[in-house]
């Protein structure tokens, strides 16, 4: 069996749907998804068979609006006005929501109503659960959708994304429940318990990550951002959609096997690597592999060529054959930088 854990991490969340199109392309099928807060929203719909909903869902959501605030603030901040007249919509937005006890859930009550079908999820052979905290007695609640209550089951996946910032509301059996990444930010433990011998985990904020410890050894595949996500509110389209191409590749990058940290590469021998490198200075080489923290020539060699095409603002997204693209390097005018220089000086032949 293979399972999927979704992690938690507010608006991050759309990487994971970049990160489920990757699994698509690749033709792993999951026997069940867990998540955490978002996770759980993301996992609830790619358990209905409904990715390409949360795709649309992703590409189009405004955070701000979802979460009821000031359209003009919300413009504001997108459009970086900070100016007098953003601080004063932002001490409005921050009075109201102290008036009302927290921020209203109706926002994310409606895309629940709007993007999930209890019947589906439950037909659907891939199974799904949630975790939860129940805020009495912080005890966590892992549950599957067989134990589930048909009609509780948003108010189920509402009770596992209830931050402190939310207007708390007793969804399940007369308790108040707040966000499980409070106590598991990466639920798969309901994985191993349930049979699963090989999980990829995809994470959105690897730094704080509240998961349990495995209770046995089974296989273990993470998918980790290579660069920031953001905010766990983030109000710009642009951004999220940037979020889904980078959980896209960097899937991709897991799951293929490419080489590169930040670019993806189809990989070849390391011999290769070593002939590049053959008429480089030893004492330079080691100054780069210093400064890179580099062990192999074949890293370092990436390394520097990542450098550079993340200088050069080269696309993130497509697949480079290392070969191809350090000759192309290789034509670039005369800078004075060590590593182009370096990059410059291998040799193919």
């Amino acid at each position: 069996m293979i399972g999927l854990a979704l992690q938690g991490g507010g608006a991050r969340g759309a990487y994971q749907i970049g990160a489920y199109y990757a699994f698509k392309k690749a033709h792993i099928k999951f026997n069940a998804v867990v998540g955490t807060s978002i996770g759980a929203f993301n996992g609830a719909l790619i358990a209905s068979g409904k990715e390409k909903e949360l795709l649309d869902f992703w590409c189009h959501v405004s955070i701000g609006e979802l979460l009821n605030f000031d359209k003009e603030y919300i413009r504001k901040k997108i459009e970086k006005e900070f100016d007098f007249d953003y601080i004063k919509l932002g001490f409005k937005n921050f009075i109201h929501i102290l008036k009302s006890k927290g921020i209203a859930i109706d926002g994310l009550e409606k895309i629940l109503d709007t993007y999930l079908d209890e019947d589906t999820l439950l037909k659907n052979k891939m199974d799904f659960g949630i975790c939860t905290v129940r805020l009495k007695d912080f005890k966590p609640l892992y549950i599957f959708k067989k134990d589930m209550i048909k009609e509780k089951i948003k108010d189920y996946i509402l009770a596992s994304c209830y931050l402190p910032i939310f207007h708390l509301e007793k969804k399940v059996d007369d308790h108040y429940y707040i966000d499980g990444g409070f106590y598991d930010n990466t639920p798969l433990n309901m994985l191993i318990e349930k049979g699963c011998k090989k999980i990829y985990v995809v994470e959105l904020n690897p730094i704080i990550n509240f998961s349990r410890k495995p209770l046995k050894e089974v296989e273990i595949i993470k998918i980790t951002p290579k660069r920031s996500l953001g905010g766990v509110l983030i109000f710009d389209t642009k951004t999220l959609i940037e979020n889904i191409k980078m959980g896209y590749y960097d899937t991709l990058r897991v799951i293929k096997k490419y080489d590169g940290k930040y670019y993806c590469f189809k990989r070849i021998p390391k011999c290769f690597y070593n002939l590049l490198t053959r008429k480089i200075n030893k004492h330079e080489l080691k100054r780069l592999k210093g400064f890179f923290h580099a062990k192999t020539n074949k890293e370092v060699v990436l390394m520097a060529m990542e450098y550079w095409m993340k200088n050069k603002n080269i696309n993130y997204y497509k697949i480079y054959h290392p070969y191809i693209m350090l000759k192309k390097l290789q034509k670039e005018k005369e800078i004075n930088h060590f590593v182009y220089k370096f990059l410059t000086q291998l040799k193919f032949l």
